[in-house]
């Protein structure tokens, strides 16, 4: 239902008259869009266990790849529509991607899946299989209650905060590079058209780098060292861009296939690897609203970072991102440590004194259940 008044909102900003109108639909489509993305992390987190989760996610998260790579060459197409109706062209980009928006979420009811315990398309054992496997992997984590004492250990949690702060220094980067390829395209002396056609291979590229590795952090059961692979690769980007004047254009364009696989390495493994150490239905789902929703407020400081005063060099934006990258580096860093740290205490013992408490508070802690071990 949520896409579908995505989709009339968009078809409405294409006929609105006024700025005032403008800004009210523009609010109303960030209220049906913000919890797409996190409600299908959170679905998707569901089904799998911890270390079967990433290569599916990642296929997911590599079809908004692919969009992206081929939205800025339909909106290209589109704004040629300028004069039809007496619409200007960036009036039809809103009213037809509205209007397939609202198509495909119609009948797209009828396919996403419901919850593991009722799974409609799966048999009753198929049910109690996959419900098992879970089980299992969660070491009895289970948080199906949100009373006052989970709240507190929902939002008391150290892990959400730094996981916000994981995935808005890679996400800057995410909606960085749609502010600067134009530029580094164009200084090659193509055409607007031949700079969107150039534009989708890098998202190509960056598609199949992002499965791969996904694939790779599942099957050696890792994540932290994937989304410092990822910080590292963008990093030579990003000061290769920062030296451009000592570089050629096309070095410059490899910079950005740098930093674009290196930020769509990272940003999946942050939203999983989260995902993988929140223990309990409400624990996790708050946690992809949490991180996902403040993360995503990069896309404000990757806005206002790329002045127009300092075409082509953008020492500015490119400088902030740089830093941004590490202050994820930085938090992954912190993350592991964390980890570890509370890993080697449960090994211990020091956290058995929950095993003394009320039963149904016991049933309810989530992975502050002392039996959740935690992965890295």
């Amino acid at each position: 239902m949520a896409k579908f008044f995505n989709g009339i909102v968009m078809v409405s900003m294409g006929f609105t008259q006024s700025y005032t109108g403008l800004v009210v639909c523009r609010f109303f489509l960030g209220v049906f869009e913000a919890g797409f993305f996190p409600g299908c992390a959170y679905l998707i987190s569901m089904y799998y266990k911890r270390y079967e989760l990433q290569w599916r996610f990642n296929i997911f998260f590599s079809c908004t790849v692919l969009a992206g790579a081929w939205s800025g060459l339909l909106a290209y197409a589109l704004a040629h529509m300028a004069g039809l109706g007496g619409y200007n062209g960036w009036r039809w980009i809103f009213i037809i991607e509205g209007l397939v928006t609202t198509v495909f979420a119609i009948p797209s009811k009828f396919f996403i899946v419901d919850w593991p315990e009722t799974a409609g398309f799966l048999s009753t054992d198929q049910r109690h299989l996959l419900l098992h496997r879970l089980r299992i992997d969660n070491s009895e984590a289970k948080m199906d209650r949100l009373d006052s004492k989970a709240r507190r250990r929902v939002f008391g949690d150290w892990k959400i905060y730094v996981g916000i702060l994981m995935y808005l220094g890679v996400t800057n980067t995410g909606y960085s590079t749609s502010f600067f390829t134009p530029t580094i395209l164009s200084q090659l002396g193509w055409t607007a058209v031949r700079a969107q056609v150039l534009s989708i291979p890098i998202y190509v590229v960056a598609a199949v780098v992002s499965l791969t590795v996904a694939l790779l952090s599942d099957q050696l059961r890792h994540r932290y060292a994937f989304t410092m692979l990822g910080v590292i690769v963008a990093t030579v980007g990003y000061t290769i861009l920062l030296s451009q004047k000592h570089v050629s254009t096309s070095v410059q364009y490899f910079a950005v296939y740098l930093i674009v696989c290196g930020a769509y390495i990272t940003q999946p493994i942050a939203i999983v690897w989260l995902a993988n150490n929140m223990g309990g239905h409400y624990k996790r789902s708050i946690n992809a609203a949490i991180q996902i929703g403040f993360g995503n407020s990069a896309g404000i400081i990757a806005s206002n970072i790329f002045l127009t005063s300092e075409r082509p060099t953008f020492k500015a934006g490119y400088g902030v991102s740089l830093g941004l990258l590490w202050v994820c580096g930085t938090a992954c860093t912190a993350f592991v440590l964390g980890l570890k740290s509370e890993n080697k205490k449960r090994d211990q013992g020091k956290r058995n004194d929950r095993f003394r408490l009320p039963t149904e508070e016991l049933e309810n802690l989530g992975d502050d259940h002392p039996n959740f071990k935690f992965v890295y």
